[in-house]
């Protein structure tokens, strides 16, 4: 009887803490688009997010190409980078 309940209490546990696992995962995005290209990178955001519900991307202007790439290094050093940093080509290395 004893492992019952406690089969049943575990099972009740569970199931408690089920909806924390599914949880919408959010993707940051950071770019440089402004206008009607950040308009067009928000509609293929939105485009994705309605195709994928379990994923969230969330684009956010980050200024110029020199200011997403300097703000993405200082965020990476506070260990708060985002998911996903568009940068032109002399930003990654050769």
């Amino acid at each position: 009887m004893i492992s019952l309940r406690h089969t049943a209490l575990g099972l009740a546990l569970s199931l408690a803490f089920a909806g924390q696992a599914l949880a919408v995962t959010t993707i940051p995005f950071w770019h440089s688009m402004e206008g009607e290209l950040g308009k067009e990178v928000d509609s293929l955001a939105q485009r994705f997010n309605a195709a994928n519900p379990d994923y969230k991307i969330v684009p956010v202007y980050k200024g110029n190409y020199e200011q997403s790439l300097s703000a993405g290094i200082a965020a990476f050093r506070t260990g708060n980078a985002p998911a996903i940093l568009q940068v032109y080509e002399v930003g990654p290395p050769p």
